[in-house]
């Protein structure tokens, strides 16, 4: 069995796990989750790491591609593992 076949039958195989035990996916497929708070807050987990990060613009690596936040006065006020929460006035959000 080649690598990107397993892959898709493990990742199916893991779906399936979450919703037979009723579990979130983001625990089991360590899938990104994004909350944001109005235009001013948001709290990602299960990210990688920072690829850039500027008052304006925050790339964030998750699995499978990267977060964008654009926006105005943007800062990170805390980050730890996998999680990180950014304050600012937030403009957009993009999954890329």
């Amino acid at each position: 069995m080649k690598g990107k076949e397993f892959g898709e039958k493990k990742k199916k195989w893991s779906e399936g796990l979450a919703e037979f035990f009723e579990l979130p996916k983001e625990l089991l497929l360590n899938l990104p989750r994004v909350t944001l708070i109005g235009n001013i807050q948001l709290y990602l987990e299960n990210y990688g790491g920072i690829i850039e990060y500027s008052d304006e613009l925050l790339r964030l690596r998750i699995r499978g591609g990267e977060v964008v936040v654009k926006g105005k006065n943007l800062v990170i006020k805390n980050f730890f593992g996998e999680e990180i929460f950014i304050e600012g006035e937030i403009r957009s959000l993009e999954y890329q």
